[in-house]
């Protein structure tokens, strides 16, 4: 397979991607065939539900206060260590801020519940990057009619039958035979909805050599079933994870406040961005090295 990374403009709150993606990907210069993927990032399709939240909205009650003195220190002191969260990983929550946290926190439980403020960053897919001032950015509230809608509109302006994917770039891990997420929901086959818990099984199957990470979480997929039905819930968390590889995001954000003398985000500075938040696998393709090759593509299989 091969993935080729879609730029587009930024889709605002409440605003139609639909065929904005259609014209992105006829742009391109790709030519779709039958049984290829469209992968959607989940942000994409939550800012056009305009699934936003604004944390400074949300005053901190004692759960909040728990989750923060949680994550800081049982987390960042004893439980990370334990179950090999990475060091990066650890030395942010050690410094995590105490206000900006709380108000976080208090987000996450009453908007997803406290099962997923538990888990110590990532809490249940809400997004704070990519989205302006104080918002947050919780799942998309129905990602398979938006993946149904955007494959209907492939099929009949383009003529070729494809897969469309919703997908997070938060963790799917596999346990034993049984896959599982911290996510509220993912696609069928994938245990969801069980927050902090999905993440401390994931680990610990890491640690004892039974499983750990596998890629990132297909939350929907829309086609025809004769193409996508023969992959295993391995291969499309794979595919999921290699979406999440060749997109573009901002890395760091210091650097672009920096870059446009701003204290905070805003759409304005969003609309100068770069966005690939679409992502076309052709899955007939051979990968190859960048160097080799004469396109645009730089993913790995």
């Amino acid at each position: 397979m091969r993935a080729y990374p879609i730029k587009t403009k930024y889709i605002k709150r409440g605003e139609n991607f639909i065929p904005i993606v259609v014209e992105a990907i006829k742009n391109s210069g790709i030519s779709l065939e039958d049984g290829d993927f469209v992968v959607l990032s989940e942000k994409m399709v939550s800012t056009a539900e305009g699934n936003f939240v604004d944390e400074n909205n949300f005053k901190p009650g004692i759960l909040a206060y728990f989750c923060y003195y949680w994550s800081k220190y049982l987390w960042g002191h004893i439980l990370g260590k334990l179950l090999k969260v990475k060091e990066d990983k650890i030395k942010n929550l050690r410094n995590m801020p105490k206000e900006e946290t709380l108000k976080h926190k208090q987000t996450i439980i009453e908007t997803v519940g406290l099962r997923y403020a538990l888990k110590p960053y990532a809490e249940g897919g809400v997004d704070l990057t990519n989205v302006p001032g104080t918002y947050a950015c919780p799942l998309p509230k129905n990602p398979k009619k938006w993946a149904e809608e955007l494959y209907k509109e492939i099929k009949k302006e383009l003529g070729v039958d494809v897969v469309v994917m919703v997908a997070d770039t938060d963790a799917t891990y596999k346990v034993l035979n049984f896959y599982v997420t911290a996510l509220p929901y993912a696609i069928d086959g994938i245990i969801s909805g069980i927050g902090v818990f999905g993440f401390i099984l994931g680990r610990l199957a890491d640690v004892l050599k039974i499983g750990g990470f596998v890629g990132c979480t297909p939350l929907a997929i829309a086609g025809n079933e004769k193409y996508y039905k023969k992959y295993s819930i391995y291969e499309l968390v794979r595919i999921a994870f290699i979406c999440d590889r060749v997109h573009k995001t901002i890395k760091n954000i210091n650097e672009v406040l920096e870059k446009y003398n701003s204290y905070i985000i805003t759409e304005e500075i969003l609309e100068k961005l770069e966005h690939t938040p679409v992502v076309v696998v052709k899955m007939k393709e051979e990968y190859l090295p960048a160097e080799q090759g004469k396109d645009k593509s730089n993913n790995s299989n």
